[in-house]
């Protein structure tokens, strides 16, 4: 049994239903929640898989803040485009934005704390924060040619 945070109502929606009928007719899917990219059908460069055939990509030196040469990479992608000047030790990478909202909740977050959050937002916000014994407290954004804050409905979440 799991605790009362996970006790979502997981009964299939119009949505759910409807992918299940089209995979159970096996027409094609083009699924943008897909985040396994050996199951997309992608056509790989030759240099990238020719990489891959390296033995030097067979070893596996995980650290806690992810891969040294990443976070250089990071630092040294906003370099080029004049952004800040990042120190690659002060970089935390991790394998997903859920993982890292995770880790802000836990880190920020004392448990039933609240935490502001514009809509439409994050859609696995809701789950994330009920993990980690948060609650959400949401406020309308306002589009128009982008996205804007709704400073009054800010205001008012804020009290």
């Amino acid at each position: 049994m799991f605790s009362r945070r996970t006790a979502w109502d997981l009964a299939p929606n119009r949505f759910s239903a409807a992918l299940d009928a089209h995979r159970a007719a096996r027409r094609e899917l083009l699924d943008l929640t897909e985040s396994n990219p050996t199951r997309c059908g992608f056509a790989y460069d030759p240099a990238l898989l020719r990489a891959l055939s390296d033995p030097a990509s067979l070893q596996y030196r995980p650290h806690p803040r992810g891969l040294g040469a990443a976070r250089e990479a990071v630092a040294a992608y906003y370099r080029q485009r004049g952004g800040p000047e990042l120190d690659p030790e002060r970089i935390l990478l991790t394998a997903s934005t859920s993982e890292a909202y995770s880790f802000l909740f836990r880190l920020l977050c004392d448990p039933a704390d609240e935490v502001l959050v514009g809509a439409p937002s994050y859609p696995l916000f809701d789950f994330l924060a009920a993990v980690e014994d948060v609650r959400l407290v949401s406020y309308p954004l306002i589009y128009d040619h982008g996205w804007h804050l709704d400073l009054h409905a800010l205001s008012a979440a804020l009290a």
